[in-house]
């Protein structure tokens, strides 16, 4: 899939929509061609990574821009948007912003989850994604979206103060003095940083790598994120992006422990990244290379590992005393536990009975 090519039929789609409902058709004019020089008046960075080192530094939200020659309505917010007073004013004041092409900076763009353009992307210096707005953006609309956009990173901020303050660890230094020279500003949260390398986990291999590439690649610290209570780190945005949509189908399955030393010796091993099997799409990491031919050997049976009833359906088990082993894929997590089905019939039989049962309880 080429970028450039979903990016322009977007843009083109765009602007097909203003001239139907009637709104300003753009075409470019030559009494407006000093208008471009306005827009210096925003400085636009045009390297992300250093960008966004700067808005670090600068304890400042990160504006990317995302755009590209082929876009009229980029070109349309190049000319109308950001020449306005208040989009200007604000981005001076409050923003370090960065304008990139969507086919040069392909991979950042799909991070984002981005389709179309123009495309406005809003980062704070943690990398939290504040605001993804596609498509054209007036002057109002903008400097909408920025001001609500800093509005999100305050009460992130004040958020994160009342809970340092309510910590009972914080109190005995809740009236020290700040040292001299430092600000009694509000701190940047520091949980997502691990005390220490042993909540490091995969060795510091990229999980979304190893997933879905099934190569070994070495995450970087400035990509990094604490999933219960393991610090995950990965190879570039795109993946640490991808783990904070949908970090289930990237962590390991039975807390990264090695399933066969568990069933076969009753021992609780770590597994290790350089022993891991893919199987239906989960990750299981084995303790060394004998479990892991172990697991390939009977994969259904290490499967199961963190499955009630040891992936059975619990239906057939508890109406029929039949052992009927479940489908991953038809899954029900109920009362801390993962239940297999064969297919949803079985689900739902199951679920009737259980609120059954609980109401005759009840009554």
């Amino acid at each position: 899939m080429a970028y450039r090519s979903r990016a322009h039929g977007a843009g083109v789609g765009l602007a097909a929509i203003f001239l139907v409902i009637g709104g300003p058709a753009y075409a470019p004019s030559c009494a407006r061609a000093g208008e471009a020089e306005e827009t210096s008046e925003i400085a636009w960075r045009g390297d992300y990574s250093r960008a966004f080192d700067e808005a670090r530094a600068r304890e400042q939200l990160l504006w990317i821009q995302f755009t590209g020659p082929w876009c009229p309505n980029c070109t349309r917010m190049e000319q109308d948007t950001f020449p306005d007073p208040a989009v200007k004013e604000r981005a001076r004041s409050s923003f370090v912003a960065v304008r990139l092409r969507a086919d040069v900076d392909e991979q950042l763009a799909l991070g984002f989850g981005l389709t179309g353009l123009p495309a406005t992307v809003v980062v704070s210096p943690s990398r939290d994604v504040l605001a993804v707005r596609q498509g054209y953006l007036g002057p109002r609309e903008l400097d909408a979206l920025l001001a609500d956009a800093l509005e999100r990173r305050r009460a992130k901020l004040e958020a994160a103060r009342r809970l340092v303050s309510n910590d009972p660890r914080t109190q005995s230094s809740a009236g020290a003095k700040p040292a001299a020279g430092r600000s009694e500003g509000p701190s940047r949260p520091r949980d997502s940083a691990p005390k220490n390398d042993e909540r490091l986990a995969l060795s510091g291999y990229c999980p979304v790598s190893l997933v879905s590439d099934k190569k070994l690649i070495t995450g970087q610290t400035e990509y990094a994120v604490v999933h219960e209570g393991r610090l995950y780190r990965f190879a570039n945005l795109l993946t640490f992006n991808l783990f904070r949509r949908d970090p289930g189908r990237y962590i390991p399955v039975n807390g990264g422990n090695c399933p066969v030393s568990e069933l076969d010796r009753h021992a609780t091993q770590p597994g290790s990244p350089r022993h891991g099997v893919l199987f239906q799409g989960r990750l299981f990491l084995c303790s060394s290379e004998a479990d892991r031919r172990a697991f390939l050997a009977q994969p259904e049976k290490y499967a199961a590992i963190d499955v009630a009833e040891r992936g059975y359906c619990p239906h057939c088990l508890s109406q029929q005393g039949l052992l009927v082993r479940g489908d991953p894929r038809v899954e029900l997590n109920r009362e801390g536990k993962r239940y297999w089905f064969p297919d949803a019939s079985h689900r739902e039989a199951f679920v009737a009975t259980a609120s059954a049962s609980s109401g005759t309880e009840r009554r």
